[in-house]
C-alpha cells in the first residue's frame, strides 16, 4: 500500500511539474511574441517617420527646382540680383523643414553655387554628388553619413535639375535622427539605433556619444543590408554594451537607413522570471501539502491495516484466528459450489494439554502454543491456510485436497511434533483429524467429520492421524 501511495505521489508531482512547465513555456512564448510585435511596430513607426520626413523634403526640392532657372547655377554668379533672390528662396524653403541643416544648389560639375555657408566648393568627390550625376537613373538620392567641409556629420538628400544640369540638396545633421529615437520609450535596458547602409551609427537611445558616426560591428545587420529582406527579428548581444536583446531590424523604404529596435532580455523576462519564482513556490507548497496529506492518509491506512490484521490474528500465536479461518472456509466452500473442486481440513489438538498447564503452568502452555504454531507454519505449503481454531486446537485448510496427500502431510507434522524439543516440556504429541469436502456437504458437516476423526485418534491412544469422509 505504501508503494502505491508513493507511486501516486510521484504521479502527482509529475502532473504538477508538467502543468507548470507547460504554463511557463506558453507564458514565455506569449511574452516573446508580444515583445517581438512591439519591437516590429516600433521599428516600422520610426522608419515611416523618417520616410515621411524625406518625402516632405523632396517636395521642397522639387519646388526649388521649379523656381530656379538652370542658367542661375553658376559660380561665380553672373547676376548678383538673381543670385541674391535664389539665396533668399533656399533659406526660406529650408526654414519650412524642421530637420534641414540648410539647402544648397550645385551646377552640373558639382560646384556649389548657392548655400548659406561656403559657395564655390567642389563636391565632385562627394558620394551625394557624383553618384546621382553619373547615373541617369537617379532622379533623387540620399547619401550615407559623411563628415562635411565644416566638420559636421550629416547626410544629404538631393534632386537633379532637368537634363542633369545641376542638383538641389538639403543637408540633414544627426540630430534629425536623434529626435525620432528619443520619442519612443522602451524598457530600462532597451535600445533604438539608426544606422546607414555603411553601418555608421546615426542615432542611439540611450546615447553613446563617442559611438556616433562610427561603424557598428554587426555581421548580422551587415548581411541583412545586402539581403532582399525588408525586416528581420534576431537575438544577440549588443556590440556596444554586450547586453542580450531581442532585435527588430527594418530597412527604411528607398532610403539608405536601417532602424534597429532591441528589448533587453532582462527587461521583458522580468515578469516571466517572477512567474517562474511564483510557480516554483506554488509547486513546492503543493508538494509539501500533498506529502502531508499522503503521510496522514498512509498513517490512516496503516492503522486500518493494523486493525484488520488484529481482527484476523490470534494474538498469542500470531496465526489466523477462528474468524479468519471461517472466512477462508466459506470462500473455499463457495468455490466448491461453483466448480468441480474439493478441499480438505485438518484439525490438530495437543495431547494432554490440560495436564501440561496444570503441571508446568499457563505460561509454559502459552509458550508451547507459540512454538507449535511456528513449527506447523514452517512445514506446510504457502497455499495452505493455518490458524488457531481455539484453545489448543489448530486448523489447516488445504485447497484441492486429496485424502492421501493430506494424510502424508498430517503424519509428517505429527512426527515433527513428536521429535521436536519444546522448551518447557520433555515431550509433546498431537492428534490429527482429517476431512475432505464432498458434494452435498455443509461447512458444519466438514468440521464435524474432522472433529469425529480427531476424537477417534484421541480414543485410540492419541498421537495418531485419522480420516473421516462419511
Amino acid at each position: 500500500m505504501k508503494r502505491r501511495i508513493y507511486f501516486y505521489y510521484l504521479i502527482f508531482n509529475i502532473i504538477v511539474v508538467s502543468f507548470f512547465s507547460i504554463y511557463l513555456y506558453a507564458s514565455y512564448i506569449q511574452k516573446k511574441s508580444l515583445v517581438t510585435e512591439q519591437t516590429k511596430l516600433t521599428s516600422l513607426l520610426i522608419s515611416e517617420w523618417i520616410k515621411g520626413s524625406f518625402l516632405a523634403s523632396d517636395y521642397v526640392l522639387r519646388d526649388i527646382i521649379d523656381k530656379v532657372p538652370v542658367s542661375a547655377l553658376k559660380y561665380p554668379a553672373s547676376n548678383l540680383v538673381e543670385h541674391d533672390r535664389i539665396s533668399k528662396l533656399i533659406v526660406k524653403k529650408s526654414q519650412t523643414l524642421a530637420h534641414s541643416n540648410g539647402v544648397g544648389l550645385n551646377d552640373e560639375n558639382c560646384i556649389i553655387t548657392h548655400t548659406p555657408s561656403i559657395v564655390g566648393f567642389d563636391a565632385s568627390k562627394r558620394e551625394w554628388c557624383y553618384k546621382p550625376m553619373s547615373n541617369p537613373k537617379f532622379e533623387t538620392y540620399v547619401s550615407n553619413m559623411f563628415m562635411s567641409n565644416i566638420n559636421e556629420m550629416m547626410v544629404i538628400q538631393v534632386r537633379k535639375f532637368p537634363d542633369n544640369k545641376g542638383l538641389a540638396g538639403i543637408g540633414v545633421n544627426l540630430s534629425f535622427f536623434s529626435q525620432w529615437v528619443e520619442k519612443v520609450k522602451l524598457g530600462r535596458n532597451g535600445i533604438i539605433s539608426i544606422v546607414d547602409s555603411n553601418l555608421n551609427l546615426l542615432a542611439r537611445q540611450p546615447l553613446i556619444l563617442e559611438a556616433l558616426g562610427k561603424e557598428v560591428k554587426s555581421s548580422i545587420v551587415k548581411n541583412f543590408i545586402t539581403s532582399n529582406e525588408k525586416s528581420m527579428i534576431y537575438s544577440n548581444a549588443s556590440p556596444l554594451d554586450n547586453k542580450e536583446r531581442l532585435y527588430s531590424v527594418r530597412k527604411v523604404e528607398n532610403l539608405p537607413f536601417i532602424v534597429v529596435v532591441g528589448e533587453a532580455n532582462e527587461d521583458w523576462l522580468d515578469n516571466w522570471h517572477m512567474q517562474v519564482f511564483i510557480s516554483i513556490l506554488i509547486t513546492l507548497l503543493l508538494w509539501v501539502m500533498a506529502w502531508i496529506i499522503l503521510r496522514h492518509y498512509s498513517h490512516i491506512l496503516s492503522q486500518k491495516s493494523e486493525l484488520e490484521r488484529i481482527s484476523i490474528t490470534d494474538q498469542l500465536t500470531k496465526l489466523y484466528n477462528r474468524h479468519k479461518l471461517n472466512d477462508v472456509l466459506q470462500s473455499e466452500f463457495n468455490r466448491a459450489q461453483r466448480i468441480d473442486y474439493s478441499f480438505t481440513v485438518i484439525i490438530i489438538d495437543i495431547d494432554d494439554f490440560k495436564l501440561i498447564n496444570d503441571t508446568y503452568g499457563h505460561n509454559a502452555g502459552d509458550n508451547i502454543l507459540k512454538e507449535l504454531a511456528q513449527l506447523l507454519k514452517d512445514n506446510i505449503r504457502i497455499t495452505d491456510t493455518l490458524g488457531r481454531w481455539g484453545g489448543e486446537e489448530f486448523l489447516i485448510i488445504i485447497p484441492q485436497g486429496e485424502n492421501k496427500n493430506e494424510e502424508i502431510l498430517a503424519q509428517k507434522l505429527r512426527s515433527k511434533i513428536e521429535k521436536h524439543s519444546f522448551s518447557n516440556v520433555p515431550k509433546l504429541t498431537a492428534s490429527f483429524g482429517i476431512s475432505q469436502y464432498k458434494k452435498g456437504y455443509s461447512i458444519n458437516d466438514l468440521i464435524k467429520n474432522a472433529d469425529d476423526a480427531l476424537y477417534e485418534a484421541k480414543g485410540n491412544g492419541r498421537n495418531q492421524v485419522r480420516i473421516k469422509n462419511i
